[in-house]
């Protein structure tokens, strides 16, 4: 789905990863003052799709009665939400657990296959469905094939030059809400094969040249490949519930005004 993303996000946890900000798990209206009798500014809530919103803390002591005051990008204004609409974070004060990739255990094989999550990505995409795979003990490890890297254009005939990226880096999906889930759903994040682009096999060199950047710092030069890219970029979030910075959304939208097909908005 091709879109322009700025007017069409809801809420929007922006620049800083260590902001204090509210996880709103079921659907709640933002009154513009706290009482329920005043204006409703939005309502929103999770779906299937969707299944969190962001909301920001106004300042340190947001709490007026049983409400809570935040700013709400969707009507540039200050509103508030009932106490128990949503989790609070308070990241600053001891929640936020910083990046430790070990945290996100990868690669597993969670279909006892032989074949952990790498390799299966390695069988997936090679580019005529005749990936070499020999057995050495226990495990199954692709030996030979060939791969196009979508983000340099560039064929690929060994293994040792390919990594397997994560769409959305781990780092950046930690810093944009994965910190706070269990070892169970960072582990499934890490390895997840449901879709063809949550993980991609590219090239190292291009891998390691993206890091943990988002489409705000890095872009593929294979520009036939971008609004593909940012478009996933976006679905990955959407689809893990990760917010998304001020930043990357100005640049997704900057490449999406370009693309064919755009559609109305997704709502985060």
């Amino acid at each position: 789905m091709r879109a322009h993303l700025a007017a069409g996000l809801v809420l929007l946890l922006a620049d800083s990863a260590l902001a204090d900000y509210v996880e709103v798990r079921r659907s709640t209206r933002i009154h513009s003052e706290a009482t329920r009798t005043s204006e409703i500014l939005d309502t929103v809530g999770p779906t299937t799709e969707n299944p969190l919103v962001i909301l920001y803390l106004d300042d340190t002591q947001p709490r007026e009665g049983s409400y809570l005051r935040v700013y709400v990008p969707s009507v540039a204004d200050y509103g508030y939400v009932y106490k128990t609409a949503g989790r609070v974070y308070r990241d600053m004060k001891g929640k936020y657990e910083p990046y430790d990739r070990s945290a996100y255990r990868h690669w597993v094989d969670e279909d006892r296959n032989c074949l952990d999550a790498r390799q299966e990505v390695l069988v997936r995409d090679e580019m005529a469905g005749k990936a070499k795979v020999e057995r050495r003990g226990t495990k199954c490890m692709v030996a030979e094939g060939t791969w196009i890297d979508p983000y340099s254009g560039s064929t690929l005939s060994s293994p040792k030059t390919i990594d397997v990226d994560h769409m959305v880096p781990l780092k950046n999906a930690h810093e944009s809400g994965g910190w706070a889930w269990s070892p169970e759903r960072k582990k499934a994040y890490a390895n997840y094969l449901g879709n063809g682009y949550h993980l991609l096999a590219v090239s190292a060199s291009e891998n390691r040249r993206k890091s943990d950047k988002g489409p705000d710092r890095y872009l593929p030069p294979n520009t036939a490949k971008r609004c593909d890219y940012v478009e996933n970029f976006v679905a990955v979030k959407r689809e893990w519930g990760l917010r998304m910075t001020a930043a990357e959304l100005q640049a997704v939208d900057g490449v999406l005004a370009s693309c064919p097909g755009t559609l109305q908005p997704p709502v985060f």
